[in-house]
């Protein structure tokens, strides 16, 4: 890995000042200032040119009240749609809205740990070049309801650079990445899906055709906004929804993509040895006892990874979806 972003170094100084960057963060019900306050400091000390883009995406108006605020500071631009566009469209109305030449998409419920976060993306990036810098999780346990979030968090999404790399494949992580603008506005978040999931795993791999795999680093960003057991299992299930709708409906004749997703690899080889009836009927007896563990305190990812098996079985047995 180091070989290759040794190809892609460049100095901050080598940037025209008025190109450089554009950090953008989709807000919706979550107060962004301790965020932006975190990326203006580490802006100002390296004097690059840049603008920090906070869309609301529709929020209560709560939300709204504390991050309103926020258009006072200069270089922060803030808007409020009337509407609730969805994780794909903010990001891309953001994205052409923008004015630099970096693209810095960061997720609202996030917080900045590093003090060099700006710097080792800007001397990383290049035209061309997809940089993921990645996720972190506190050590500190949280309380009971949001157990299975952090455990799948820490173990699933906080991995090292080295192993994103040989495991992600095309995938983008969408809550900490970078792109230049050009690019983004030629192959972007597409928006025929659903309310929730994949929306990154499809611009991966629309990136991946066009012949761009992105560069994991470690340089990554602590999720903050962990949701309860239950709300997470209903972001799952909408994720896989998600996910039989681009595997079915708009890659099906797109072999790699399958060959690559790695739940979709596993879900071929478990269905060889257990068929897709047997999961379905697994799942259908036993859902109410797998949730009962991953909503409870010992949850345990295995049951996980089997609940969205069955939910996957079922969901293909289903008459087509459709969004």
């Amino acid at each position: 890995m180091e070989s290759v972003l040794s190809n892609v170094c460049v100095n901050l100084s080598d940037f025209k000042m008025n190109e450089m960057l554009s950090i953008n963060i989709p807000v919706y019900n979550i107060e962004a200032g301790e965020l932006v306050l975190q990326l203006i400091s580490q802006a100002s000390r390296l004097k690059i040119d840049y603008e920090i883009r906070v869309y609301d995406d529709s929020s209560a108006e709560p939300a709204k009240l504390k991050n309103r605020k926020l258009a006072e500071k200069s270089l922060v631009v803030y808007r409020e749609m009337e509407q609730n566009l969805g994780r794909a469209a903010i990001r891309n109305k953001m994205g052409i809205d923008s004015k630099k030449t970096f693209l810095l998409f960061i997720d609202a419920d996030s917080k900045i740990i590093s003090d060099d976060y700006l710097k080792k993306y800007l001397e990383l990036a290049k035209p061309g070049i997809v940089l993921c810098g990645g996720t972190a999780y506190s050590k500190e346990k949280p309380s009971d309801e949001k157990l299975l979030r952090w455990i799948y968090g820490r173990k699933r999404e906080a991995i090292s650079a080295d192993d994103r790399n040989k495991q992600k494949g095309f995938i983008i992580t969408s809550n900490n990445f970078l792109i230049d603008r050009k690019r983004f506005k030629k192959i972007h978040f597409r928006e025929d899906l659903g309310p929730y999931g994949h929306e990154d795993t499809l611009l991966g791999f629309d990136l991946f055709n066009a012949g761009i795999t992105p560069h994991h680093i470690d340089n990554p960003v602590e999720h903050t906004g962990l949701e309860d057991s239950e709300t997470f299992l209903k972001k799952t299930r909408e994720a896989l929804k998600n996910l039989l709708f681009i595997s079915e409906k708009i890659v099906s004749n797109s072999p790699e993509f399958s060959q690559k997703m790695r739940f979709l690899k596993k879900y071929r080889q478990v269905t060889k040895i257990f068929p897709p009836v047997l999961l379905h009927w697994f799942f259908r007896f036993f859902r109410k006892i797998l949730e009962k563990n991953l909503c409870g305190n010992n949850p345990r990812l295995l049951w996980f990874d089997v609940y969205k098996l069955g939910y996957f079985a079922k969901l293909k047995r289903k008459k087509p979806l459709r969004h």
